[in-house]
């Protein structure tokens, strides 16, 4: 893949804003039960901007969280908040319990996506799509993914059960779902690979879409971005008259050398597609991790999720909530720094994750037009 180092649009605007909200390098605190949190998946609900993520627990199972703002906050507002157990500010409360052992997601359930629809004309339903990992291998050959779904009841959320989409015997995981709802549609962008990449390996990664009428049966698997592409994940939001498309590769967990190019890029279409042909040709760098990168997300981004802002000030800015792998550092040399600080102990895991955001103010493309170009 060539790597293209032009200004990237964040950098070009002149503010380059950003903000660290959950890093697990510095840790959650009061949160005792989650180590980190990733995969942001933004929406305005009830009345507030929700968040749900998917969080690392000590006994390293990922389960789903949710944290929200204030409410009547605006999304510039950096307050973002875990939902905890209540009376027990330092325990955050999962979307839903851990599945029984043995299922297909009873490792972790990850990269949750959001969605309101409806089947056949009957009542809106909430559900939330998830990766369930049925392995013990989180990354590497062994490791395998499905994608399920959660149901909101009058109960809380539940487990639908049986996975809705699986891999292949050629591409056995399916990874990173994002679903929505759109003319009557259930639709969903997911990652297609053999495995999660592990320590010295390439990726190989396929975005394919599917459709279907009731988000559980789907049409026939359709490739949006190939393995050439090498794009780990995205995020669709409907703006305007159009549709807009933010996607990551995934990020270099492993620290391998000559890891494809890393960062955010953005395209748009005038309908929800599945076709290649129907997004913007060559899509725009929005941030390029490769270069100058800010530690949080030293070793790139993944997880994108995006809104424009919601006050008469920031209409035109562009917030992109993302997952970072932070650089990398020497367990050691990083203890020793924040023992000299007075700190604790960072957690000992091979690579420490930071959920953030970037805004690009200006961004949002008039009707019918590309956004503006780099100054």
């Amino acid at each position: 893949m060539v790597r293209d180092h032009a200004p990237d649009r964040w950098r070009s605007t002149g503010s380059a804003g950003e903000t660290v909200l959950f890093d697990m390098f510095d840790g959650l605190h009061p949160i005792r039960n989650v180590w980190g949190l990733n995969d942001p998946d933004v929406h305005w609900i009830d009345g507030r901007w929700t968040m749900f993520l998917g969080g690392v627990t000590p006994s390293l199972r990922v389960l789903l969280f949710t944290a929200v703002l204030p409410a009547g906050a605006p999304l510039s507002c950096d307050e973002w908040a875990l939902v905890t157990v209540p009376g027990d500010p330092r325990r955050a409360a999962p979307v839903a319990p851990a599945p029984p052992k043995g299922l297909w997601d009873s490792r972790g359930m990850h990269t949750p996506s959001y969605v309101r629809g409806r089947v056949q004309g009957g009542p809106e339903k909430e559900r939330i799509y998830y990766a369930g990992q049925s392995s013990r291998s989180v990354t590497g050959r062994k490791s395998r993914y499905s994608i399920g779904f959660l149901a909101r009841t009058p109960d809380g959320w539940r487990r639908h059960g049986a996975p809705v989409h699986v891999g292949t015997h050629e591409r056995p995981s399916v990874m990173e779902p994002l679903v929505r709802y759109d003319d009557g549609l259930w639709r969903m962008w997911y990652l297609s690979t053999p495995h999660e990449v592990g320590r010295g390996e390439m990726p190989d990664y396929r975005l394919e879409y599917v459709e279907g009428t009731d988000g559980v049966t789907w049409s026939t698997p359709r490739v949006l971005f190939s393995t050439e592409d090498g794009y780990f994940d995205n995020a669709v939001l409907k703006v305007d008259d159009h549709y807009e498309m933010v996607v990551a590769r995934g990020t270099n967990l492993h620290g391998t050398p000559d890891f494809p190019a890393q960062g955010l890029w953005w395209l748009r279409s005038p309908r929800p597609s599945g076709s290649r042909e129907e997004w913007t040709r060559t899509p725009v760098r929005l941030l390029d991790t490769d270069v100058d990168p800010s530690p949080w997300f030293g070793d790139g981004g993944c997880g994108p999720s995006f809104h424009y802002g919601d006050t008469d000030a920031d209409r035109n800015t562009m917030y992109v909530f993302f997952t970072g792998t932070r650089a990398r550092t020497p367990w050691w040399k990083a203890a020793l720094h924040r023992l000299s600080l007075r700190r604790g102990l960072p957690i000992p895991t091979p690579f420490h994750l930071a959920t953030g955001r970037i805004s690009l103010p200006g961004f949002r493309p008039r009707t019918g037009e590309d956004p503006p170009p780099s100054p």
